[in-house]
């Protein structure tokens, strides 16, 4: 059978082209480390590909979240060893009152108190690296306490702190329908701590005096400040229950980082393979792919080669 010369130049071009073709396509995958360059390559594996980057994206996305809630946990947790310890401290002051001591030790444990009750007021109004107060609820950019000046006369003097942010609870997506709670609000920390301590330090101060008359007094007429066992009592009682609040919470702080800590491993571990199932799939053998190149582009030279020779010949070189 005769070939023709248009049949023979039509063939050797395409090969040609085709050979053209699949090089740039292997440069192309090579440069990408990509197996796949187009769903068309391989319809089947490009969905199990498409299936596995969604699945890496959104563990990749809790993974975040679950490091956001374990820095804010973190910051709660620090800040509630910090009250708790506040606490102790001040509660051995005053088991130290006595409605007989004398007046130069009434002085100096009323001092101490209100060093307590200023040290727990900054820690109450706590932020975190971000310039948010952590108990302020919804409104993390408002300072959660705010002094209130006391009325000379008034039925409401012991508000001498007042809370500034919401009761909102912040809750972080750690899994897939599994969520955490981030923080607590001011109220659920310290309920009446401020409160209990200006009181029993308002009765050490005007123990002894007219209250009505006494400067250092804030609350009604016709208040009684004896200063008697029963008012330490009632203070301490506050105390303990500010105490056990502030345990509660901090233990519930202590599991949920319990809860993210756990969620993390589990998240960490299911992304890693996701990673490797989407490499296995989409993974290219850079050797072997190096070597077909080579050998695609050593054919191709050849090919051009015989073509130009045999495209540049006539009849009359060989008579």
């Amino acid at each position: 059978m005769r070939i023709g010369s248009l049949t023979f130049y039509e063939s050797s071009l395409l090969g040609m082209q085709q050979q053209q073709s699949n090089i740039s396509r292997l440069s192309q995958q090579i440069s990408t480390n990509q197996r796949m360059l187009q769903p068309s390559d391989d319809p089947v594996d490009a969905v199990r590909a498409l299936s596995l980057s969604d699945s890496v994206a959104q563990r990749s996305q809790f993974i975040e979240n679950q490091l956001k809630a374990e820095i804010t946990l973190k910051y709660e947790k620090a800040t509630l060893d910090e009250i708790n310890q506040a606490m102790l401290d001040v509660r051995q002051i005053m088991v130290q009152l006595s409605p007989s001591m004398d007046n130069a030790s009434r002085v100096n444990l009323s001092s101490q108190i209100g060093a307590a009750f200023n040290r727990l007021y900054a820690l109450a109004n706590t932020q975190d690296s971000d310039g948010n107060y952590i108990f302020s609820g919804d409104k993390a950019k408002t300072q959660t306490y705010a002094t209130v000046t006391p009325v000379g006369v008034g039925p409401n003097y012991t508000k001498v702190v007042g809370f500034q942010g919401t009761q909102g609870i912040n809750t972080v997506t750690i899994e897939a329908g599994r969520t955490v709670q981030v923080n607590d609000a001011g109220p659920a920390v310290f309920g009446n701590i401020f409160e209990t301590l200006y009181n029993i330090k308002q009765i050490v101060d005007v123990s002894g005096s007219d209250p009505e008359s006494d400067a250092n007094f804030a609350g009604d007429v016709g208040d009684s400040f004896n200063f008697t066992q029963a008012d330490i009592t009632t203070a301490l009682n506050g105390l303990d229950s500010a105490i056990q609040r502030v345990s509660v919470v901090s233990n519930r702080v202590v599991g949920a980082l319990i809860d993210v800590g756990s969620a993390k491993t589990t998240t960490t571990s299911y992304l890693n393979l996701d990673k490797d199932s989407l490499s296995d799939i989409n993974g290219l053998d850079q050797a072997a792919a190096i070597i077909e190149l080579q050998s695609r582009q050593t054919s191709l030279e050849a090919a051009q080669r015989a073509f130009a020779r045999v495209s540049g010949s006539n009849l009359f070189d060989f008579l």
